[in-house]
């Protein structure tokens, strides 16, 4: 069962709401990456936590994987090393990586949003609660 797709002035605002959403959450993410590079530079100390992390893709296309890639090394302290060949991971270097779960859980966040303001709005399944559903037992 399908839902039936929004109008397009609909569709165009919840684009617009995700790119927003996504220029904002970048915004941030690249201006704390400058402020700890700057940092790094101006105090003496060695703040450095250099890590090699592999991160999950969800991108589907080439072009999703290309610009997620893209965002990732325009942040200062982080570099995209390698994709590897299935396309589903890519291996990213952070410099200032204290917990290699925490820069994966970022970087990840920043993709789910990425793919979220570039793919089209499409509307969501139904999915048929217990009662509306005669035919599926509880679990």
């Amino acid at each position: 069962m399908t839902a039936t797709p929004p109008p397009p002035a609909q569709r165009v605002l919840v684009r617009a709401r995700r790119v927003l959403a996504f220029a904002g959450t970048y915004a941030v993410h690249f201006l704390r990456a400058n402020y700890t590079v700057a940092k790094e530079i101006v105090t003496p100390g060695d703040g450095l936590a250099p890590a090699i992390v592999t991160v999950p893709l969800r991108s589907r296309t080439r072009a999703e994987t290309a610009a997620f890639m893209s965002l990732i090394s325009l942040s200062p302290g982080t570099m995209v090393l390698a994709v590897s060949d299935d396309r589903t991971h890519l291996v990213v270097h952070g410099m200032h990586a204290t917990d290699p779960d925490a820069l994966r859980a970022e970087l990840g966040e920043l993709e789910e949003q990425l793919l979220r303001a570039w793919r089209p709005v499409v509307p969501r399944p139904v999915v048929p609660r217990h009662e509306d559903n005669p035919t599926r037992r509880p679990t």
